[in-house]
Formats: C-alpha cells, sequence, structure tokens
C-alpha cells in the first residue's frame, strides 16, 4: 500500500446563533493506492493557510509513494527532514497527517486505533463541556451541560469590558466562578481556564480566593512563555491542581515543565503536539512524574476521535474537552464517536471511525477569525 494523495480542506465553523466566525476546521485527507482514505485533523486559530500549505506544498511531496504504516517513520521524516523544526504550524501539520496515517492503518488492519495502541484501559473516556452554547450566562451554561449529563464543567475568567486590569479581573472572575458554583451544585466538577492573563501577584489573590470554591483544576493561572512563575505558584498553594500545556508542541516542549515539577496537569492537544504518536509519547514521559493528562481539544469530529482513541489506552488519563459547537458539529460527521452522558465510548470500527460529509465542508469555506486586543489604560499590550 502507497499513499497517492494528500489534500487539507478547511471549513469555517460560526458560533452560536451563525454570528461570529468561531472556527475553522483544518481537516487532512490521504489516500492510498488500495482504496483506503485516512482523515486527520489540524485545525490551528489564526495560522490555518500557512497549515494547509506546510501539509499540501511541503509534506505530501514526502508522503508521496511511501507506505502510510510507516507510521514512526514517516513522523520522523517529517519531524527531521526540515531544517527548521518546531513552531505551531510544523507541529500541527505533523498532527494532521499523524492521525490519518493511524486511521489508514487502522483500516487496513481491521481494528480501531485504540488496540492498535496496546487496547484500552478504561471503558469510556469521561469529557468535560464548556461554555460553547451561546446562552445568556455561565450559569445558565452550566445547568444546559449538567442536564446533558456532563459531570465536568469548564468557564473562562468572564473578560472584562474595555480596559484591561488584572487585578480588578481577579473580583469580576471570583463573582463569575461563585455564582457558576451555585448553580452547578456540589457535585459537578468545576474548571476555570485563565488563559495566562494574570500576573503572579493577582493570580495569588485569584486562587487564593478560590479556596472556598472547590475546582477540579485552575488552567494557566499566570503567563506561560515559561514554567518558573507556575512552579511558584504551586509551590505556595500545594492543594491546588494546576493545569498547562495547550500551546506546547511535541514532547521536547514539555521537558522542562516536567523535569522541574511544575505543574500537575498537561494540556497537549492532539491537533497542535505531533498528533496521536506524540500525544502518547507525551503521556509516557509525563507518567514517570506522575502527572495527569487532559487533553486541549476545542476542535471538530476527528480531532476528539483521535484524542478519544489515545485517552482510551492512556494510563494516565484524566479527562477529555468536549466543544460542542451546534449543529456544525453533527452535520459534517456522518459516522463519528458517540457522546453519550459526559463521555465517549469508542466501538469496533476500524481506523479512527469518522466520515466526513466533503459537501457540508465546501459548503462553509474558510472565514478568518477575529483577534483578541487587549490594552491596558496606557494603551501598552499586556503580558498575557
Amino acid at each position: 500500500m502507497k499513499i497517492t494523495h494528500v489534500n487539507v480542506r478547511i471549513m469555517h465553523v460560526p458560533g452560536p446563533g451563525g454570528h461570529s466566525p468561531r472556527r475553522n476546521w483544518i481537516f487532512v485527507f490521504i489516500k492510498t493506492d488500495v482504496g483506503i482514505t485516512g482523515v486527520g485533523e489540524a485545525t490551528t486559530e489564526y495560522h490555518e493557510q500557512a497549515v494547509a500549505s506546510m501539509i499540501e506544498a511541503h509534506l505530501q511531496p514526502m508522503l508521496i509513494g511511501q507506505d502510510p504504516t510507516r507510521i514512526e517513520f514517516l513522523w520522523q521524516q517529517m519531524q527531521r527532514r526540515f531544517w527548521w523544526r518546531g513552531g505551531v504550524v510544523a507541529s500541527s501539520a505533523i498532527s494532521g497527517v499523524d492521525q490519518a496515517l493511524w486511521d489508514i492503518t487502522g483500516k487496513a488492519f481491521n481494528q480501531p486505533v485504540y488496540r492498535l495502541l496496546g487496547g484500552a484501559v478504561r471503558d469510556q473516556v469521561r469529557l468535560y463541556a464548556r461554555t460553547d452554547l451561546g446562552l445568556d450566562n455561565f450559569s445558565d451554561e452550566v445547568r444546559a451541560a449538567s442536564a446533558e449529563g456532563f459531570s465536568a464543567f469548564k468557564i473562562g475568567y468572564a473578560p472584562m469590558k474595555g480596559v484591561f486590569d488584572d487585578s480588578a479581573q481577579v473580583d469580576v472572575t471570583l463573582h463569575a466562578v461563585e455564582q457558576v458554583r451555585q448553580s452547578a451544585g456540589p457535585d459537578l466538577d468545576l474548571m476555570i481556564d485563565c488563559a495566562g492573563v494574570f500576573s503572579l501577584q493577582s493570580a495569588v489573590r485569584l486562587v487564593d480566593g478560590l479556596k472556598s470554591i472547590p475546582m477540579f483544576f485552575v488552567e494557566e493561572p499566570v503567563n506561560i512563555d515559561t514554567p518558573e512563575e507556575l512552579a511558584r505558584l504551586r509551590q505556595v498553594f500545594p492543594g491546588v491542581r494546576f493545569a498547562t500545556g495547550e500551546r506546547l508542541t511535541t514532547r521536547w516542549a514539555y521537558r522542562q515543565w516536567l523535569e522541574q515539577q511544575t505543574v500537575d496537569v498537561i494540556q497537549p492537544d492532539i491537533s497542535h503536539c505531533g498528533g496521536i504518536s506524540e500525544l502518547m509519547k507525551i503521556a509516557h514521559y509525563a507518567e514517570v512524574y506522575n502527572v495527569r493528562v487532559a487533553p486541549h481539544n476545542p476542535y471538530g469530529p476527528v480531532a476528539l476521535a483521535a484524542a478519544a482513541h489515545a485517552c482510551a489506552a492512556m494510563q494516565n488519563f484524566l479527562i477529555l474537552e468536549h466543544c460542542r459547537l451546534r449543529p456544525w458539529f453533527d452535520d459534517v460527521q456522518e459516522i463519528g464517536p458517540y457522546v453519550n452522558n459526559g463521555g465517549v465510548s469508542l466501538d469496533e470500527r476500524p481506523g479512527l471511525g469518522v466520515d466526513l460529509n466533503v459537501d457540508v465542508i465546501e459548503q462553509h469555506p474558510y472565514q478568518p477569525l477575529p483577534l483578541s486586543d487587549y490594552r491596558d489604560r496606557w494603551g501598552g499590550v499586556p503580558l498575557l
């Protein structure tokens, strides 16, 4: 079996109600000379065209004529044959291709991908929901998620309008979390994504204020360009579970975070970190340090399926993010992962178990996403 063609299709996904642009899902299709086609997802905000070009203009010539079941061999070529390594564009491109290669290999051997990874170590992959439905407030969102059967929910930091002030933002965020906890009740696991917007001093005040509001984990409370500030925060609050890592790619980027014992939960993204192959390596590396894995996954159905297969076979898995962008999520997949009662149950379908409707993809062409623009009171850009 040989690879004959690699192409990318980008699908624009609006936000709730079909208003502002929310995502551009990047789907990778790899065809073979025996009629098997594999699909992967390389969704990357703001760099969609660069990722697509990396795949079609640079990776495709390398892949044509090669055996798609030699996944590790092809991964190493994609990683090492170019002089410049690293960066989210190249890593996301590799991630999408890698997922498609696993899909082909599973179909070729008539086995689901999780079985090729060593077999499932759990019966269901637990998911957490997010504020994706466009409802009036966080409390309405958490009640809707709970009614759908989700046992865990993550909110953002309730950004202020106008000038950004991280000290004032602490009070806004704590008020929002208190309201959500009251709406969620005591049994729902609650998380907060701080997106790295707080200074160390403000983060200390925020986490201290959260002590009376049980949190499953606190994500990116400080700038994540280096691990030192999170390490200091973790020393101050040893009873709090801190998470980070969605913006890190490949195992090499995680090295200092793990070896310096900076974090309790890492969040590699299967569409950025290097695909299924690399996510499993990162997870095994983290297991040595007793660090749990909660993959970042606010993307489409192929990313969900690929992540679910990896998580099913991952010993130190904690929980998986799920983005409920409706109706687009259901419209684009003819067959896909079965989400029920707050989790994903995988069956015996070979490969990733996903089939996409190409017509739906083509009916929703790429649209650029708006950039965030935080400014402090003097017009400068904060150290987010």
